[in-house]
């Protein structure tokens, strides 16, 4: 299975975002999380990422990488171990 590495995620005013090493850059918007909808834009920028995804401690949120990369139409759905990852 091919993998994509995660190497660069931050937040705007309205999307979250993530880049892969290969180029690719995809977006997911607050408003999909009520709690993130109602979060400051300080509280959205604490975040922790993890291989797989991006958790909001403060606002117990969690977001998978495959599933942002999924939606924005740039990889398919894995039926194992997530086909894109956060590698620090």
């Amino acid at each position: 299975m091919e993998r994509y590495r995660i190497t660069k995620v931050w937040v705007d005013d309205a999307h979250v975002w993530a880049e892969t090493a290969n180029g690719w850059k995809a977006n997911c918007p607050f408003t999909k999380w009520r709690n993130l909808a109602r979060a400051t834009q300080e509280q959205r920028k604490k975040f922790l990422l993890s291989h797989y995804g991006i958790h909001w401690l403060g606002l117990d949120e969690d977001l998978c990488f495959e599933g942002m990369f999924v939606d924005a139409g740039l990889c398919k759905l894995s039926d194992g171990e997530d086909a894109v990852c956060y590698q620090a």
